[in-house]
């Protein structure tokens, strides 16, 4: 049995001890809550700045292509364009099998415009002329047929080919309007551009 001042020590030393574990918590060991907090901040920082960086590697994408660059690539196209509405303007003037070999060589103008690597601002555009050509395809080929003289299915087809050739008409302005490519649209519905001190026509 301890005696009363045995045990006002003993209870001193108790408290000092548990005083000591609640200064070495405070102090050495994080608390839980603490650090699962500090571990979202982290997360969350690391996840903005992984968007703003692919962010900024996507605008990057869409705004490095040169005036240069996009000149020189209308250049291309624009003969596989010329060539495709050329075929297919002589249609009227064809028999049955020289129809067919149009139809052919619409397919190989279609396959080398496919193939073209168009600057990201032209995507669309080229994308839409892909559109034009696969139509007039579709309109050949539906001449070829000699069970198809619907002249209203066919001028159905004729109108949905108006429409395509002016979004692919119009999706190469807003190109332009994009990359500040000064142009005019003139009467007979070709367009004139510059790109530093040349100018072309599409």
């Amino acid at each position: 049995m301890l005696t009363p001042a045995q045990q006002k020590v003993k209870q001193e030393l108790e408290e000092l001890q548990l005083k000591a574990l609640v200064h070495q918590n405070e102090q050495g060991i994080p608390d839980k809550k603490l650090y699962s907090k500090k571990w979202i901040y982290i997360i969350v920082i690391v996840a903005i700045c992984a968007v703003t960086i692919s962010s900024f590697i996507l605008l990057l994408d869409f705004s490095t292509d040169t005036q240069e660059e996009i000149a020189s690539y209308l250049e291309i196209e624009q003969g596989y364009a010329k060539q495709s509405a050329e075929l297919f303007n002589e249609i009227t003037e064809k028999d049955s099998n020289s129809l067919q070999e149009s139809g052919i060589l619409q397919a190989k103008i279609q396959k080398k415009v496919h193939s073209l690597a168009a600057p990201a601002s032209l995507r669309e555009h080229k994308s839409d002329l892909l559109d034009v050509i696969q139509q007039r395809r579709d309109i050949i080929s539906y001449l070829t047929e000699k069970h198809n003289n619907n002249s209203i299915q066919l001028n159905k087809k004729i109108i949905e080919l108006s429409i395509k050739e002016e979004m692919a008409a119009d999706s190469l302005l807003k190109a332009f309007d994009r990359e500040k490519i000064q142009y005019d649209t003139q009467e007979d519905g070709t367009v004139q551009y510059r790109v530093n001190s040349a100018t072309y026509q599409y």
